[in-house]
């Protein structure tokens, strides 16, 4: 808290003093900036701030410029002042640090030349720039880590010193603060003291005794906090090994030295010697002598310091600059296992010996490195400001400057001031640069003297119109581009230069937003998509205009043409036509003409009509529509297709019918009366106006071509009877009882009102009936019909009968001979019942439907039905046998062995699962089969249910797992032949009931023959014997698979 009064006490004392100084000269002005890393930044206006408004009026405020004074101190690079507002910027990073080291308060001066470009005006202002310090610097420990070696013996209090952290920022808020153990539990505590350079001298403390014993290894952190808010830290880890401890520093015999050395000293010229003691023996005692590495290169590169004498050298020649002194930092460290080391300051002041020549600081009031004067710029105009530096005294260091250059002139400002005016009027047609060169001279003897040339620029005014390279541009692009594709480059020229030849483009409101142009490059892009059936060209204007003030433009034509893009298709005028033409018309007559149009230009506007080649008429490219034969409308009376339009790339469709015109071609045709039956009856007794007879015609013409007119041409009736002309009905005009004869003909004409008329005749016999025949007075054409009818159906009824006695006769026939090979083959394979069993499917299992199941027996020969329980199943079949599942099971009746027969019967073309045998002994005819129990099981996989549930699971390559033993059904017991592998069963010799089996060996066993009593000859295969798959099921029974629907009585076996 004490701290920061002082500081603020500082800070409005250098406040108070600045102001003062601005009562007295009136121009000075003081800013405070911040520290920072951003450019640009505004420091403040120096007009403003320095009031100059009021000493040269608002009329010559506008006219004047700003520009530094540099003097040779580097402090000007780091600020740029605008050379008409005065705005002071900043023009690079600004690191107070490095600006100001080693210093509290921190400050630039910036002398700031102000001249007016129309008068005589010049002053110089001077501007105070504090630099604030900003904590943007943490403390930092030159080692991220330090191992130390502390004796066991140590007494409580010792100190041991290390490695402090340096804190960058130096001023009193934001510098090095505080330092912290961490964590606070260990035998440490520590101290420190800040040095000169930024750094710190700390000490670590014992604050308990140590015991190595007990602990010899202490590790911990010391923290190092600034004064910012929040503290910026910096950590060193710290490893102490407990051993001895070097507690004594090194003590220089004074803190500070001042020492004054001549410019003209040779190198490695000892200039100091600086003696340091250590109180502590033997390494801990010697000491060795360095610069601190924490100061500017420029100390570190003109001194050096011998490490064991101590003795302070120059390494390179000196400079006198008034005022400048040179500080040096000097380190003495001992040589103890934990070095302890001391600084001292060295003040050295380098004193002018001899005559030196002027040097000349020449600033040309600009950023350039050329001075600029406007064409236009009044006489007196300053150009250049001068300032001689001649570090003598005396006559030496008197100065006197002049110019050689009748355009300017120079005018002396101070002591060893000067400014450099224009004298002429300038013209920057006649020459742009001007080689201006200034001479310096002191008053020395011999007098030396010192030059320094620079250029002037003369700046231009804007007085030049820009003009384009051609005053109308053409240009193409094609349509349905792209946004942004370029059309055409244009370009103008500028006679000025700078911003005044910085052209910019632009196009007026004609674009209307469809085109715009690169303001730099004079580039015009579309904007838009463009469509050249729209719009098919453009008429724009293009402006550049530079920046000079006041600007000035130009401007030129730029006509857009849109190219033709084949982007439309041909479009039809209409959707359907609707053409005719008449028939019987000779090949190439003209039917019509099809038009259509096509928006886009030039070749992809060229249209080409045709149509399909399935109808008789030809398209022509020009759209006519011509036949290609002569057609008949009786034959076909419309046609209708698509025709096309095409151009390059596209196709347009059209429907177009054509109707073809009848004509005249054709007579009529008279169906009745006709030359197999023209005869009518008439009842003598019928009353006047009885319709007689229709006479029936037609015409294949249409229209009032196949209007037909009836007439009577001759006859022979004495006018008995009438013919209407139009509907063709004859009726009775005159009564028929005084008629004389038995029979009349008419002689008909039937003709159509086409042009030609076209006539067909016919002949009409009418007869009487008399009196008694009213039995035969239908009309003929009933008569007709009658007879017709019983015709068909005498003639159906008669197809019928046949069809139903040729399927009657066959059925008995094939019924009979099925019947008798049936009997033939059970009678030898069966002796007791075979039944046929229709397995359940998986569909009826899921259903769980309830029927009655049904066998089917073959008794000698004779079909029985009978009621079979089956297992949560049922299935009924009627006398048919129409069944529908795809699996069958036989359930054969038993065997028995017996002698091998002549020609055995091949069971396995019958569908049966037993291998046919054959053995030498005759003996085992009478052998009864084995029991039950000695039978081996078979697979309970094979079971119905089994292969009902498992059905289509097994997958190919796969072979299904030995499932465990079941015993067979009661109703059969088998031996089978030991190759017989997927259905293999063998009988154990002791379980044979007879001892004749008995005594057979197991070879023997295996090979003896089971055969059916009294086996027949197996009859032909039946239809669907090669569709079925057979499986011994556990119980006997013969599972076979079916490949589609079958009655059993398909089924040989």
């Amino acid at each position: 808290m004490k701290s920061d009064n002082i500081r603020m006490l500082c800070f409005f004392g250098t406040v108070l003093l600045l102001a003062s100084r601005n009562l007295v000269f009136g121009q000075d002005v003081v800013y405070h900036l911040l520290e920072g890393d951003e450019l640009g930044r505004i420091v403040g206006n120096v007009a403003d701030d320095a009031g100059l408004i009021n000493l040269v009026g608002e009329g010559d405020f506008t006219h004047l410029r700003y520009s530094f004074l540099t003097t040779g101190t580097p402090h000007y690079i780091y600020f740029n002042i605008h050379n008409q507002t005065s705005s002071l910027t900043t023009n690079k990073a600004i690191d107070r640090e490095t600006l100001c080291e080693f210093t509290n308060t921190c400050f630039v001066k910036l002398n700031i030349a102000v001249q007016s470009l129309k008068t005589s005006f010049f002053k110089k202002v001077s501007v105070y720039v504090y630099v604030d310090d900003v904590n943007d610097n943490p403390p930092v420990f030159d080692k991220p880590f330090i191992d130390l070696v502390i004796s066991e013996s140590v007494l409580v209090g010792t100190s041991i010193t290390i490695d402090g952290a340096r804190d960058a920022d130096t001023s009193d808020g934001y510098s090095l603060q505080s330092y912290e153990v961490m964590p606070n539990n260990t035998p440490f505590e520590i101290n420190f003291q800040k040095k000169l350079d930024g750094t710190s001298i700390v000490r670590l403390f014992v604050k308990e005794a140590l015991n190595r014993e007990q602990r010899d290894n202490y590790q911990f952190s010391v923290v190092a906090r600034d004064g910012g808010s929040p503290p910026l830290s910096g950590t060193l880890k710290v490893n102490i090994t407990i051993s001895d401890v070097n507690d004594n520093s090194p003590k220089f015999s004074q803190s500070v030295y001042y020492i004054e050395v001549k410019e003209n000293v040779n190198s490695s010229t000892i200039i100091l010697t600086l003696r340091a003691t250590d109180l502590d023996d033997g390494k801990n005692g010697r000491l060795f002598y360095r610069l601190s590495p924490h100061q500017s290169d420029t100390v570190l590169s003109t001194f050096a310091i011998d490490n064991t004498t101590g003795d302070l050298s120059v390494i390179k020649p000196l400079r006198y600059v008034q005022g400048e002194q040179h500080i040096i930092i000097v380190e003495a460290s001992d040589y103890g296992d934990q070095p302890l080391t001391s600084q001292a300051l060295v003040n050295v002041t380098v004193l002018d010996v001899g005559n030196n020549p002027p040097s000349i600081n020449l600033n040309l009031l600009s950023s350039d490195s050329l001075a600029k004067v406007s064409e236009f710029a009044n006489r007196g105009t300053v150009v250049a400001h001068i300032a001689v530096d001649d570090p003598d005294t005396g006559n030496n260091g008197e100065i006197s400057c002049n110019i050689k250059n009748s355009a300017f002139s120079l005018q002396r400002l101070e002591n060893k001031e000067f400014k450099v005016t224009v004298d002429q009027t300038l013209d920057r047609e006649l020459y742009q640069q001007i080689h201006v060169t200034v001479f310096c001279s002191d008053n020395g003897n011999p007098r030396l003297t010192t030059s320094a040339s620079f250029y002037v620029e003369i700046e231009d005014e804007n007085d030049n119109a820009p003009v384009f390279d051609l005053s109308v541009y053409t240009a193409g692009i094609m349509e349905n581009n792209n946004i942004d594709d370029v059309i055409v480059h244009v370009q103008a020229t500028d006679g000025d230069e700078g911003k005044n030849a910085d052209l910019h483009y632009s196009l007026n409101k004609s674009s209307n937003g469809m085109f715009y142009i690169d303001e730099k490059s004079g580039i015009i892009r579309t904007h838009a998509i463009l469509d050249r059936e729209n719009t098919t060209s453009f008429s724009v204007i293009v402006v550049a205009q530079d920046q000079g003030e006041p600007p000035l433009s130009g401007s030129a034509t730029v006509i857009i043409s849109v190219l033709d893009k084949n982007d439309n298709k041909p479009s039809f005028n209409q959707t359907h036509y609707d053409f005719s033409v008449d028939e019987n018309s000779p090949a190439g007559s003209q039917v019509g003409i099809l038009y259509a149009t096509d928006s886009d230009d030039g070749e992809n506007a060229i249209i080409t009509f045709n149509g399909p080649d399935s109808v008789p008429f030809t398209i022509f490219p020009g759209g006519y529509i011509k036949t290609d034969r002569v057609l008949d409308r009786e034959v076909q009376n419309r046609y209708e297709f698509i025709a096309q339009a095409k151009d390059n790339d596209h196709v347009a469709t059209a429907v177009v019918t054509i109707h073809l015109n009848d004509k005249n071609d054709n007579n009529p045709v008279v169906t009745s009366p006709s030359h197999l039956n023209n005869t009518v009856f008439v009842d003598k007794h019928a009353e006047v106006n009885t319709l007689v007879t229709n006479i029936r015609a037609y015409d294949l013409d249409s229209g009032i071509n196949s209007q037909l007119i009836f007439e009577i041409v001759g006859r022979n009736d004495s006018g008995h009877f009438h013919l209407h002309p139009d509907k063709g009905q004859v009726f009775l005009k005159r009564s028929l009882e005084d008629s004389i004869g038995n029979s009349f003909r008419l002689d008909i004409l039937v003709s159509d009102m086409g042009n030609p008329v076209h006539s067909t005749p016919a002949t009409l016999n009418i007869r009487i009936l008399r009196s008694g025949t009213s039995a035969l007075e239908k009309s003929n054409s009933n008569n007709i019909l009658i007879v017709a009818i019983i015709v068909s159906v005498t003639i159906i009824i008669s197809l019928a009968i046949i069809v139903i006695i040729v399927f009657i006769r066959r059925s008995d026939r094939k019924r009979k001979v099925k019947r008798q090979h049936d009997e033939n083959f059970y009678k030898g394979v069966v002796e007791n019942t075979a039944t046929v069993i229709a397995a359940p499917s998986e569909e009826s299992i899921s259903e769980k439907k309830k029927k009655k199941g049904v066998s089917f027996s073959l008794e000698n020969g004779v079909d029985k039905v009978s009621e079979v329980p089956t297992q949560g199943q049922e299935f009924i079949y009627d006398n048919d046998m129409e069944i529908v599942e795809e699996e069958i099971v036989i359930e054969f009746p038993p065997m028995v062995a017996k002698q091998p027969i002549d020609n055995p019967p091949d069971l396995m073309r019958s569908c049966s699962p037993f291998i046919k045998l054959e053995t030498k002994s005759s003996s085992l005819s009478s052998i009864p089969v084995p029991s039950r129990s000695a039978t081996p099981s078979v697979s309970p996989e094979l079971s119905p249910k089994s292969i009902l549930r498992h059905k289509n699971t097994t997958k190919e390559g796969t072979s299904p797992k030995s499932p465990p033993s079941l015993p067979l059904s009661p109703k059969q017991t088998y031996l089978l032949k030991h190759s017989y592998t997927p259905k293999k069963m063998l009988g154990s010799v002791e379980s044979l009931p007879n001892p004749k089996m008995k005594s057979l060996s197991q070879p023997q066993l295996e090979n003896l023959s089971l055969h059916h009593v009294n086996p027949p000859i197996p009859p032909k295969t039946y239809r669907g014997t090669k569709k079925f798959r057979p499986v011994m099921m556990t119980n006997g029974s013969l599972l076979l698979h079916s490949a589609r629907p079958v009655s059993p009585f398909e089924i040989s076996v």
